[in-house]
């Protein structure tokens, strides 16, 4: 899940980003349920590649997209746009089953630059009213690309940021207007997860992420995630990304 030039769709909990049309959580690549199918429902795929071709371009057909599902991609085009940018074209679309939303089609999504599983759910109008995103990445780790240093100011805006969403004041001025719009409205669900995880003890830095964000790896009484930081030409926050820390042989 992913904050990732914004807070991915679905902040926290899971996988790299969630556009569900009911804004739940996701489970984690490796857990996200599936049943077998042996085709997908007529349309996903061309909608799926609309909505991924128009991420890229920075100008989605809200046409395709349901009206509440539109103001969701619309709202999060700041964070999608780079990040299906950066991955370059996409050379195969690989249908895989129903996803966790019973009705949606799940499939693996292979770019010059990167992967991804993304799910199409439609509404009766054969318009895309919701789905998932998760990384491949998330089963073995994100990439990351080895750094001495994080940039100046990274951590202590990340502990910032993580301090205020356990206690659900996060300091808005430190962030970016457009990422403080989407952590404000993550609060529901991002509140509860670090406040449960109790005390900070620890935060390491791993390197540099796909955005050119640092990442760092934090350890919480209760549990662990992996955040990055990408930070704007006033030290402000810009978004990153957050998933759960996995362990060989986990």
């Amino acid at each position: 899940m992913i904050f990732v030039g914004a807070i991915l769709l679905a902040l926290l909990h899971s996988a790299a980003f969630s556009q569900a049309g009911n804004n739940q959580p996701v489970a984690r690549a490796e857990e996200l349920p599936m049943t077998p199918a042996s085709a997908p429902t007529p349309g996903t795929e061309a909608v799926l590649r609309s909505l991924v071709a128009g991420l890229a371009s920075g100008s989605p057909d809200y046409n395709k997209l349901s009206p509440q599902f539109g103001e969701i991609v619309r709202r999060d085009l700041p964070m999608t746009h780079p990040m299906f940018s950066a991955m370059g074209e996409l050379k195969s679309v690989t249908f895989r089953g129903r996803g966790p939303m019973g009705d949606d089609d799940v499939y693996d999504l292979k770019f010059a630059k990167g992967e991804v599983i993304m799910s199409a759910k439609l509404d009766a109008d054969g318009r895309m009213a919701g789905g998932i995103m998760a990384p491949p990445e998330v089963r073995q780790g994100p990439a990351v690309t080895p750094a001495s240093a994080p940039a100046r100011g990274t951590e202590a805006v990340l502990r910032s940021l993580v301090a205020g969403l356990a206690t659900g004041s996060p300091d808005y001025s430190k962030l970016s207007p457009q990422f403080a719009e989407m952590v404000r409205a993550q609060m529901p669900r991002s509140h509860p997860l670090f406040s449960s995880m109790g005390e900070l003890k620890s935060l390491t830095f791993r390197g540099r992420g796909p955005m050119g964000d640092d990442v760092y790896d934090l350890a919480f009484a209760n549990g662990e995630v992996r955040m990055s930081v990408a930070l704007d030409a006033n030290g402000k926050m810009t978004g990153g990304m957050i998933q759960p820390v996995t362990h060989p042989g986990h």
